[in-house]
């Protein structure tokens, strides 16, 4: 729930930007772990009704742009990376009404990697996790 109409605290562990974003590049986890993602530095309220969360923008290996909610991932300072741990595949989608969101594109559909380096989260090397 939102607290007079604010969002709910930020995650103290995940640092933010000056100009009120998040790190463009730090690695995303889908749910499974085995669709990986980049923050695109954007951070805002969640949209949805009474949600105290927190959206960050991701542009996933699919190439699919997404903004996730906090309430639906979880981020790990050891290592420096969000996890999706809840909702769909990489929506991290868990409010009502079902579907939980986007499901990923089939494989077949993702870019390449040159494409993927040339946009938003790709563009820099991986903040925090491990370069593939």
């Amino acid at each position: 729930m939102t607290i007079n109409g604010e969002p709910g605290p930020w995650p103290s562990v995940f640092s933010v930007t000056d100009d009120g974003g998040v790190a463009e590049g730090v690695v995303v986890r889908s749910l499974s772990s085995e669709i990986e993602g980049r923050t695109t530095g954007s951070r805002r309220p969640c949209v949805a009704h009474g949600c105290p969360g927190w959206f960050i923008g991701v542009r996933w290996e699919t190439g699919q742009l997404m903004s996730i909610c906090s309430e639906g991932w979880a981020y790990d300072p050891a290592i420096g990376e969000v996890h999706v741990s809840g909702g769909g595949e990489i929506s991290a989608r868990f409010v009502s009404p079902k579907p939980l969101g986007v499901p990923p594109l089939p494989r077949a559909q993702w870019p390449g990697r040159s494409t993927l380096e040339r946009g938003k989260g790709w563009r820099v090397d991986a903040v925090g996790g491990v370069e593939s």
